[in-house]
């Protein structure tokens, strides 16, 4: 079982995120893994770090490992981290269930990754598994490897078969953090996409979903909320069948309304707001939507407002 981990920078490529998320990555000594570093058409590393990246044994823009039957693949951001002991936690689930896309939680970067854990634990003090640890373990979880180790004493995971629910759709088709089958990747479509992620998903009869997480990653729609509408629009709902059109077209609906709350909060370019408003206006469909033209109003200035109805 085979773990092929595919970084592709969030814009241009962060050096300094990539040396982090590699060090993680490696320190782990997992040997059933490889890694590549998938850059945009308009990038290039210097001579210096290319260097680099042969050093850390990383291929760059070499993909075609990843079609291997039995395999699994995950795209990571370099922006994103990977937990200690994370890579072993999924073989584990992969072993098991071989051949399931594997959803795995995640915290968020923005926020202290210690404070995150230990409200974590103390949301799941109750647990049998938790409690059965700290029998063996110190009482106290002062320590940051205590407060990880407490953190894994804690994992579990679910099949779950409910594959079209709507308030589940954003955690099965992220185009990063998820580990796809490989026998089911569509050769056709970016192995870095919510279209990819998508496919798989309708091919399946389940999805695991990892429960605890094991990465530390920003949320797309956050992050980068035009790059996550361009990957909603990018899976033709005309071509999808009778069972599955309806359930993604409702949770585009939503993932709009998320959109513009998030617009109202982030800061934007001024042209970027207006870009990503423009195309919500165009996308929002009938019947009348909580989000209506009264509630773009609402979010945007009287001048952008004019541009976009007027």
């Amino acid at each position: 079982m085979h773990v092929f981990v595919n970084i592709v920078p969030q814009n241009q490529l962060d050096w300094a995120c990539l040396s982090t998320l590699v060090g993680e990555l490696t320190s782990q000594h997992f040997a059933d893994a490889s890694f590549n570093l998938q850059l945009p058409a308009d990038q290039a590393l210097t001579p210096e770090q290319q260097d680099q990246v042969v050093a850390w044994g990383l291929t760059v823009n070499q993909l075609q490992p990843t079609l291997t039957p039995h395999n699994y693949l995950i795209n990571l951001r370099e922006t994103d981290h990977v937990l200690p002991g994370a890579l072993h936690q999924w073989a584990q689930v992969m072993a098991k269930h071989t051949g399931s896309p594997i959803s795995l939680a995640a915290f968020d970067s923005s926020e202290d990754l210690d404070a995150q854990i230990m409200a974590y634990v103390a949301d799941h003090q109750e647990s049998g598994l938790q409690q059965t640890y700290r029998q063996v373990a110190t009482a106290s979880i002062d320590d940051p490897d205590e407060r990880l180790l407490t953190l894994w004493s804690l994992q579990s995971y679910s099949v779950q078969t409910n594959l079209q629910n709507i308030r589940q759709m954003t955690q099965r088709i992220r185009p990063t953090g998820i580990l796809l089958p490989t026998e089911l990747l569509t050769p056709t479509l970016p192995l870095v996409s919510a279209a990819q992620a998508f496919a798989v998903l309708r091919q399946g009869t389940d999805i695991v979903r990892l429960h605890v997480p094991t990465i530390q990653r920003s949320m797309w729609a956050e992050a980068t909320p035009i790059a996550w509408l361009d990957e909603l629009t990018q899976v033709d709902t005309a071509q999808l069948d009778v069972m599955w059109q309806p359930a993604y077209t409702d949770y585009v609906q939503h993932q709009l309304n998320f959109l513009l709350t998030t617009a109202s909060r982030k800061q934007l370019s001024k042209q970027a707001h207006t870009t990503l408003m423009t195309r919500i206006k165009q996308l929002i469909i009938g019947p009348t939507h909580r989000w209506s033209r009264l509630g773009l109003l609402q979010l945007i200035s009287p001048r952008l407002a004019h541009q976009l109805f007027y």
